[in-house]
């Protein structure tokens, strides 16, 4: 992951990507076996992206609890 992927906005980009990623890997995987085609490396192209979008929301789920309010990098903290 990149650092701008580790605050919540990056997760959160990350995980749009990822979804669009996937829908365009379910319609290959669709075509190919409507077509007939092998359809072994569309299959794992789209279980890899899942195991990404589970790995993300996660990683957003662990984001969101620790960068609440109070915290210096979500703009509601302040010095005391």
């Amino acid at each position: 992951m990149t650092p701008a992927s580790t605050t919540l906005a990056g997760i959160e980009a990350a995980i749009a990507h990822d979804e669009a990623t996937l829908a365009g890997y379910r319609r290959s995987l669709a075509e190919r076996q409507a077509e007939g085609h092998d359809a072994t490396q569309a299959r794992e192209l789209v279980r890899t992206v899942e195991r990404r979008l589970a790995m993300l929301r996660e990683r957003r789920q662990i984001a969101v609890a620790t960068e609440g309010p109070g915290r210096p990098d979500t703009g509601g903290w302040h010095r005391p």
